[in-house]
C-alpha cells in the first residue's frame, strides 16, 4: 500500500478534508485522518487534457504570430505535420517533451489527436500516463484520402487493443477536411467497432457556414446526420455552436472540450461555456496547442476570459478538468473516493492555503504524481525519464524544427 497525505485533500471541486492521507493501490482504499501533516500540501486527483496534440508542442509558441486558424493551419502546422510524416520518430521526443509538460501541471491523463500515435502511445507508456489516442483524419491535407487515414487509425486500434493505461477513438477532425458522408462513414465505423470519436466542430464560424454552403445543413442537421449521439464523443472547441446544436449536444456520450488558450491566441472567438453548462452540456478541459502545455494555465486563462460572459469559478473549472474529464475518458469518476483509481496528485503550496482548489491553481508546485498507483513524479521530476534524456530530445527536436521553419 501506498500513502500519500495533505494539510488538505481535495475530495472534490466542492469538498476538501482537512489532516487526510490517501491509502491507494492501484485503487483508492481509504482516507485517513492524521495529524501534524506539514502546512503547505495537497492532494488532489489528476487532471485531465481532453483534447491535446502532443506532436505540435514544438511549434506551440507560433500561435503567439495571432494569425488565424486556418492562416496559422497553412503556415506552420502543415509543414511540421509532413516532417512528423517523413520522420516519425520526432513524434516520440515531441510527445516526451509535451507529456512532461502536462505531467507537472498535475495532468494524468490526455485525449491526443494527431499522427504516428502509435509512437506516441510508446511515449505515454515510457512516462506512465494514460492516453486516449486518435488519428486525424482527414481526406485533404496531410492525407490524399479517407481510406488512408482511416485504416491508420483502425490499425492503431488493432494495434493498441488490451494495453493498460490506453484506449483508440476514431477522430474525423472536422466537417471541412471530410466529406459530410466521409464523416458519417467515419462515425458508422466507430459504432460499428465500439470506439469513441474525437473531433473538431465549431472552433470557427466557418465550420457552419461550410456545411449550410454545400450540404444545405445547420450544425445540428450535421451532428445528427453523422451519428455523433449514438458514440463516446469529445468535441473540441465548440466556440460557434448555436441553439439548435447544444439542444442535441445535451446527450451523457458527449463532452465538450473547451481550449482557453489556443482559442484566444487564434482568435476563434469565447465558447459561452456558462450556457452550455445551464443546458447540462458536460464540459472539460483540454490543453490542445498551448504556449505552456499547462492545465493550470488553462485554468488561470479561463477565469478572467469568461468575466462578463457568464463567469466561471475555480471550483468550476476544476471539477471541469477532474470529474467532468476523467467521465468523458470513461476512466472513473474522477474524484478522491474508495475505490476510485488511484490517479493521485500531492502538491506543494508557495501560500498559505486560504481557498485549497484556487491555492493548488494559482501557487501549487507538483511533488509528486501517481498514476494507477504508479509513482511516475518524484520530488517534482519525472520518475522514468532522466533530464539528460530530456535534453537530448529536446536538441533533436529544435534542430528539425529550425530546418522545418526556415526552409
Amino acid at each position: 500500500m501506498k500513502k500519500v497525505c495533505g494539510k488538505y485533500t481535495i475530495v472534490s471541486a466542492y469538498e476538501v478534508v482537512e489532516d487526510a492521507c490517501v491509502i491507494f493501490d492501484e485503487k483508492i482504499v481509504r482516507i485517513e485522518k492524521e495529524r501534524d501533516i506539514p502546512e503547505d500540501t495537497v492532494v488532489t486527483h489528476g487532471f485531465a487534457s481532453i483534447h491535446t496534440h502532443l506532436g505540435l508542442y514544438p511549434i506551440r509558441t507560433t500561435l503567439n504570430s495571432y494569425l488565424k486558424l486556418d492562416e496559422w493551419v497553412l503556415k506552420y502546422v502543415w509543414p511540421w505535420e509532413r516532417l512528423l510524416r517523413r520522420e516519425p520518430e520526432l513524434s516520440y521526443a515531441s510527445a516526451i517533451l509535451a507529456i512532461s509538460e502536462l505531467v507537472l501541471s498535475g495532468v494524468t491523463a490526455i485525449a491526443d489527436m494527431h499522427f504516428n500515435e502509435d509512437i506516441v502511445a510508446e511515449a505515454l507508456l515510457r512516462v506512465g500516463v494514460r492516453g486516449s489516442l486518435s488519428i486525424a483524419i482527414m481526406s485533404k491535407g496531410i492525407y490524399s484520402s479517407l481510406d488512408e487515414a482511416l485504416q491508420d487509425n483502425l490499425e492503431l486500434a488493432r494495434k493498441l487493443r488490451g494495453v493498460d493505461l490506453l484506449e483508440v477513438r476514431l477522430g474525423p477532425t472536422t466537417p471541412r477536411l471530410l466529406t459530410l458522408e466521409e464523416f458519417k462513414k467515419v462515425v458508422d465505423v466507430a459504432t460499428e467497432i465500439g470506439v469513441g470519436i474525437h473531433t473538431h466542430i465549431a472552433e470557427v464560424p466557418e465550420d457552419a457556414i461550410y456545411l449550410e454552403r454545400e450540404y444545405g445543413k445547420k450544425l445540428k442537421d450535421f451532428i445528427e446526420y453523422v451519428g455523433l449521439q449514438k458514440v463516446n464523443t469529445i468535441v473540441a472547441h465548440g466556440v460557434w455552436l448555436d441553439s439548435d446544436s447544444l439542444d442535441v449536444l445535451a446527450h451523457p456520450n458527449i463532452t465538450i472540450a473547451h481550449c482557453p488558450s489556443s482559442n484566444t491566441l487564434l482568435r476563434d472567438g469565447v465558447a459561452p461555456i456558462r450556457s452550455y453548462l445551464n443546458r447540462n452540456i458536460r464540459v472539460g478541459l483540454g490543453v490542445d496547442v498551448s504556449p505552456t502545455y499547462s492545465m493550470l494555465d488553462e485554468i488561470k486563462t479561463a477565469i478572467p476570459l469568461h468575466l462578463g460572459r457568464g463567469d466561471l469559478g475555480f471550483k468550476e473549472l476544476f471539477n471541469a478538468a477532474t470529474s467532468t474529464g476523467y467521465r468523458a475518458l470513461g476512466v472513473g469518476s474522477g474524484l478522491i473516493e474508495v475505490g476510485e483509481t488511484a490517479d493521485v496528485v500531492l502538491w506543494s503550496l508557495n501560500e498559505p492555503a486560504l481557498d485549497p482548489v484556487t491555492d493548488v491553481v494559482v501557487f501549487g508546485r507538483v511533488s509528486e504524481v501517481y498514476v494507477r498507483g504508479e509513482k511516475i513524479v518524484e520530488n517534482g521530476r519525472l520518475a522514468r525519464v532522466t533530464s539528460n534524456e530530456m535534453k537530448e530530445l529536446r536538441g533533436d527536436v529544435t534542430r528539425h524544427l529550425k530546418k522545418c521553419l526556415t526552409a
